[in-house]
């Protein structure tokens, strides 16, 4: 039970690291192609990206 916890909790981690590039990545097009990287969409991946930080913290702070 012990290694399916660690394996959920890498999981979730590498997940959230992905998440927080794509957001990285994401923003950085948006400005060259648009001149701002605001927009409806980058809003949208930031809040998949806090949402999965919430749930990563309550995960780690469960155990």
């Amino acid at each position: 039970m012990a290694q399916d916890d660690a394996a959920v909790k890498t999981a979730l981690i590498i997940m959230y690291v992905i998440g927080v590039v794509c957001l990285g990545i994401t923003f950085f097009i948006l400005d060259k192609v648009n001149g701002k990287w605001f927009t409806k969409f980058s809003v949208g991946l930031a809040g998949v990206v806090l949402v999965m930080g919430i749930i990563l913290v309550n995960l780690i702070s469960l155990n």
